[in-house]
């Protein structure tokens, strides 16, 4: 998955029937309701907390005495797609009883919400953790406390926070099997010519504005390069703004999630340091177009990178011995942007005791083999795995996921996502910043504004 597939899956989950200027024309409406609302309203689905159909709860974990056939439903478009697969094959091979048929989705939220109105949605299906909230609102997926009493399992066998954001409304929605992160990428090769330490990456605000100065000046590339534009560019700039702001300690709303207030000095501070990397220091070019600074490090062409986990592989098979990888540097603080992927199990009126318990036997066994998931470039958030002997052995994987305690998600609110990711949010407001049409207070508070009264519309809506 590159960063346009992931852009595209958080924007397609988060899509509207209305066009832009519709919606800032009645800034307000419920995001979260654009997505799901009149889609699910129009065909008699109902919507809101308790939407979802009881199911009758598993008493054993196992694969069931009578063979079964399950739908796996993911939107793992990229590599990490192949990587799935060949997991279900190897547990279709194991499990006699149990035959998984895996689909990879290209819309995947478009075609699930779809489903839902069909009935015919997936026995299984992959939830990012950022749209748990609202595909349990909207009954697309049924809660899964029975799993996790069989299972006895709690936050200390993942992280806390991880494990925290799989609930909403006080039940389990999703079991998490990983957590992909903004990860810290640099070329040794390139550290070398400009007289850096290889091994000794930056890790603090000064010792990375020195590294990427040094850089530029000595390697004759960029030492940084700062998205400002392109279809993607709200998504990784947006990200790259996020890991600043929460290390700076910034929240995306206040307690009862009623007001925005990434507009804080945290966002402030982020977005303005963002830019110094521009427009002062000038160890970024002015226009980067999304993805450029990705192919631009993979060909040795820019010198240090913030990407999303899931790049791993591709600079891995780039670089090789060249790649140096870690924690995001703490420019302000600790703190860093994460997502998670969670296996649910869909809602399905026909679903059977028996597909029930086969779906709950998957979701285990692949959370449980989760090193070869880990293979793909992701950090498997079973903290069993990741302290094992074989994810030691994966040096790049291993080294990110140093910073997996200072991981933050967003709200467990419906369409939390659409604060950073959505029309008008945080992401946009950035690359304002970034391409110089607007200083980042005014910036961030227009955005906050809009957003305070989506969070408004959607408490009332949600009851959260």
């Amino acid at each position: 998955m590159d960063s346009t597939d992931l852009e595209r899956l958080l924007t397609q989950a988060h899509e509207r029937r209305l066009s832009r200027r519709e919606l800032l024309r009645i800034t307000g409406m419920s995001a979260g309701a654009l997505a799901l609302g009149p889609l699910l309203a129009a065909c008699g689905v109902k919507q809101g907390p308790g939407a979802t159909a009881s199911h009758a709860v598993v008493a054993t974990l196992g694969a069931p005495s009578k063979p079964v056939s399950l739908d796996f439903w993911n939107g793992w478009t990229g590599p990490d797609g192949e990587f799935a697969k060949h997991m279900v094959d190897q547990f279709n091979t194991e499990t006699p009883n149990v035959k998984v048929k895996v689909t990879t989705q290209a819309d995947y939220y478009t075609k699930i919400r779809a489903a839902k109105v069909s009935n015919k949605l997936p026995h299984i299906a992959m939830m990012h953790i950022e749209q748990i909230p609202q595909n349990a609102a909207d009954g697309i997926i049924t809660p899964m406390d029975d799993l996790v009493s069989l299972l006895q399992l709690s936050g200390s066998d993942f992280t806390d926070v991880v494990w925290k954001n799989g609930e909403y409304q006080g039940k389990r929605w999703g079991i998490p099997i990983d957590q992909h992160m903004e990860s810290f990428y640099w070329n040794k090769e390139l550290f070398t010519k400009a007289g850096l330490d290889p091994e000794k990456p930056p890790t603090d605000k000064e010792s990375f504005e020195a590294a990427a100065t040094a850089l530029t000046q000595k390697a004759g590339v960029p030492g940084f390069m700062v998205v400002t534009s392109g279809p993607g560019g709200a998504f990784l700039s947006g990200v790259a703004w996020s890991c600043g702001f929460y290390q700076g300690g910034g929240e995306w709303t206040n307690g009862d999630h009623s007001e925005a207030t990434y507009n804080s000095d945290a966002g402030v501070k982020s977005a303005e340091w963002l830019a110094h990397l521009i427009k002062d220091l000038k160890v970024s070019p002015a226009n980067v177009q999304s993805d450029s600074e990705i192919s631009a490090f993979a060909q040795g062409k820019n010198a240090m990178v913030w990407s999303g986990i899931w790049q791993t592989s591709r600079y891995v098979e780039a670089l090789g011995d060249k790649l140096g990888a870690g924690p995001i540097p703490k420019i302000f603080g600790s703190g860093v942007w994460s997502g998670s992927h969670h296996l649910s199990v869909g809602n399905r009126p026909d679903m059977t005791a028996e597909e029930r318990e086969g779906s709950y036997y998957f979701i285990d066994w692949f959370s449980k083999h989760s090193i070869e998931w880990a293979k793909s470039g992701q950090l498997p958030a079973r903290k069993s795995v990741r302290e094992s002997a074989e994810f030691k052995a994966l040096p790049v994987q291993s080294a990110i996921a140093a910073q997996i305690d200072d991981a933050h998600f967003f709200p467990e609110i419906p369409a939390a996502a659409d604060l950073l990711f959505g029309p008008g949010g945080a992401g946009e407001s950035i690359l304002t910043v970034l391409n110089g049409k607007s200083d980042a207070k005014s910036a961030l508070d227009k955005s906050a504004t809009q957003y305070s009264k989506v969070l408004k519309q959607n408490k009332q809506k949600y009851g959260f």
